[in-house]
Formats: structure tokens, C-alpha cells, sequence
């Protein structure tokens, strides 16, 4: 009787602590720690800035003749060197601004058609500028801030042009003037350090007509050039 009692009594233990693990409380598996936030990629490009470019430019200045002599391209090409000034407003990663620009240039060619009726032509730049807007996206490049921008506006430059006869070389005849037309073009600005960055460029200008008289040697002919740049710059930036 007593080893029924003791089995039972074995039986009722066993029982009882199969239930109270049965209530106990149940395995938790812990969330995992949060990750260290990413720093941002996002830069303030608000504010007032100034740097620098040198590029080059190649394009095509057309020369035409009011006495009927062949027309000719002299094909500009040439080295852009200046400085820019600008100030931008960001909202959110949208940056917007307005910016001008001035250059030496040597943007400069020349042609000779010496078949039938010869003629030739000369293009020599001064220099030129621009007042333009420009529209931007505020992201990143690689492991660096970057802004993506757009730009376009008005431009200028001062030129000298020359024409004649394909002999003597160069001609003796020719006018300078100030073109002015329209620039668009797009560009990358990538972050170096919180206030400056490396600047990289393409645009395309239209300078427009420009028309004179060949004095001294033939005041009576007329040789409009039509003048068009493409130009890629690479420069410096730094907010203030």
C-alpha cells in the first residue's frame, strides 16, 4: 500500500510541474539592436559662391559674302579660362539659383577657299560671358555629396572677324563686334569639403550674327558670321 501511495504521490509531482512549466513563461526571442544611422548624403548648397573654370571650346563660325564669293567655316576652336560668381536656394533636394560667368578666350579659326572666286575668313575671340539660371537635384556621387544641375541664359562675347581674297594671308579687310545670344548646358558639382567642390561642365552657345563691312581693303562688301560654341569646363567651387 505505502509503494502505491509513494508512486502515486511520484505520479502527482511530475504532474504538477509538467503544468507549471506548461504556464510559465514562454522563450522571447530579443529584437536585434538597431542599426547606427547612415549620415546623410544630402548637402546645403544655399548661399553665395564664387570659383573658377578652364575648359575648352570647338564650334563653327560661318562666313558668308555679299559679293557672291564662296562661303567657308572657319571652325573655332580654342582654350576658355574665368571665373564665376552665383547664389543658390535649396528646398529640400530641389537646389535653384542664378550665377554669371566671364572668360578669357581663345576661341579663334580660320579657312581658305582658293577654287574659282577664292575667299577666306578669320574669327578671333576676346572674350565672353554669360547670365544664366540654373536648376539642380542635391544627391550624391559615390561616397560625396553632388549636385546635378541644369543651366541656361543669355550670353556674350566680343569678336574679331576678317575677310577677302584667299591672298593675301591674312586678309586685310574686317570689323570686330559684340554678339550676344542664348547658352543651356549641364553640369556636376562634387563635394570636397563642406564649402567647396569640384565643378565639371558641358554648354552649348549661340552667339548669333554678327555682320560688318570688310574695311579698310573692300568697304563694299559685307560678311555676316554666324558664330556657335560647344565648350566643356572643368573648375572649383566654394560657398561662402
Amino acid at each position: 500500500m505505502k509503494k502505491f501511495l509513494l508512486v502515486c504521490t511520484a505520479i502527482s509531482s511530475l504532474s504538477l510541474a509538467s503544468a507549471a512549466l506548461a504556464d510559465g513563461p514562454s522563450y522571447v526571442e530579443p529584437e536585434p539592436a538597431p542599426l547606427p544611422p547612415t549620415p546623410s548624403m544630402v548637402q546645403d548648397w544655399s548661399g553665395a559662391y564664387a570659383g573658377f573654370t578652364a575648359g575648352f571650346g570647338f564650334g563653327e563660325a560661318t562666313h558668308s559674302f555679299s559679293n557672291g564669293v564662296p562661303t567657308g567655316g572657319s571652325d573655332p576652336s580654342g582654350a576658355l579660362l574665368g571665373a564665376f560668381l552665383g547664389y543658390a536656394w535649396q528646398s529640400g533636394n530641389t537646389v535653384y539659383g542664378a550665377e554669371i560667368d566671364v572668360m578669357y578666350s581663345d576661341y579663334s579659326g580660320s579657312f581658305i577657299d582658293a577654287t574659282g572666286a577664292t575667299s577666306q575668313g578669320v574669327i578671333d575671340t576676346n572674350w565672353q560671358g554669360s547670365v544664366r539660371g540654373v536648376l539642380g537635384h542635391a544627391g550624391s556621387f559615390g561616397q560625396r555629396p553632388a549636385l546635378y544641375y541644369l543651366t541656361a541664359g543669355w550670353a556674350v562675347g566680343e569678336f574679331d572677324f576678317l575677310g577677302g581674297p584667299s591672298v593675301p594671308v591674312p586678309p586685310g579687310g574686317g570689323y570686330s563686334e559684340q554678339l550676344s545670344g542664348w547658352t543651356a548646358g549641364i553640369g556636376m558639382d562634387i563635394a570636397m569639403t563642406d564649402n567647396s567642390a569640384l565643378r565639371i561642365e558641358y554648354r552649348y552657345t549661340d552667339f548669333g550674327e554678327a555682320s560688318g563691312v570688310l574695311n579698310p581693303t573692300f568697304p563694299a562688301v559685307t560678311m555676316p558670321v554666324e558664330v556657335t560654341q560647344h565648350s566643356l569646363h572643368i573648375g572649383y567651387r566654394i560657398t561662402f
